[in-house]
């Protein structure tokens, strides 16, 4: 059985960066998108990099994933828990978060990564997992950042701070089975803003500007190398100093 590295969320911005990384050092690499059109773009034909269309927002997407990696013939060595909702992410015009925002929120930051664990861990051959945190599970909003009404996603702030929780419980919880996990938190990344908003972020953040796409890449390539033998239950911060200011 080939053993693989599985990206979630793995057409968005950062999770495609991570699929091109992986695979172009030749390893088996299976990735999930909602979307068969960009599952195509993205496989293409290559040898060695296995989509699968699976929507995380349906309460049986962990089996379908997992019957979907056992008719691919492929186990799971190491997990990247990167999939995102941008719906869940609604704010009220009163600057409320509606329930269901805040369901959904936990339910693909905090339940999903925390299921899909434990599932690929009862598959065996798991040995290393990452979560995707932000600045936001560690930091407040920042109001000088935005221009406007500040109504922030508090849901997402919440729930990747309780990501950030889970991967030190995990990390207990699967060390004698010899799985380590950890979790990188990133600042934001160029590419969704504007040139206002780059330049508002640069002066609140000491290294003066907005992450690189393929900055993004360095941390997670890190933790699931035989380098980060000795590593768990960390949570390694990558956002140009953001937070300590």
């Amino acid at each position: 059985m080939k053993e693989a590295v599985l990206i979630t969320g793995g057409t968005g911005k950062i999770g495609s960066r991570l699929v091109e990384h992986f695979h172009a050092q030749g390893r088996t690499v299976v990735f999930t998108s909602r979307s068969d059109e960009n599952i195509a773009k993205t496989v293409a034909g290559r040898e060695g990099l296995f989509g699968i269309k699976v929507d995380f927002r349906d309460g049986q997407a962990v089996e379908t994933l997992c019957s979907a990696l056992d008719g691919l013939g492929v186990g799971v060595a190491a997990l990247v828990n990167n999939a995102r909702d941008l719906a869940a992410l609604g704010v009220a015009e009163d600057g409320s978060v509606p329930a269901d925002n805040w369901l959904a929120e936990y339910r693909i930051d905090v339940v999903l990564p925390y299921q899909l664990t434990l599932a690929l861990a009862k598959r065996g051959g798991l040995r290393k997992v990452v979560n995707v945190s932000s600045m936001y599970g560690m930091n407040s909003f920042n109001p000088h950042l935005y221009e406007g009404p500040f109504r922030p996603p508090l849901q997402y702030a919440c729930a990747k701070a309780a990501l950030i929780h889970l991967t030190k419980c995990l990390a207990v919880q699967f060390a004698p089975d010899k799985i380590a996990v950890n979790c990188v938190t990133y600042g934001g990344v160029e590419g969704r803003v504007d040139e206002g908003f780059k330049k508002r972020y640069a002066t609140l953040c000491p290294m003066e500007r907005m992450m690189k796409d393929d900055e993004t890449v360095g941390s997670v390539d890190f933790l699931l190398s035989d380098k980060a033998a000795y590593i768990t239950g960390q949570n390694i911060v990558v956002d140009g100093g953001w937070g300590i200011w």
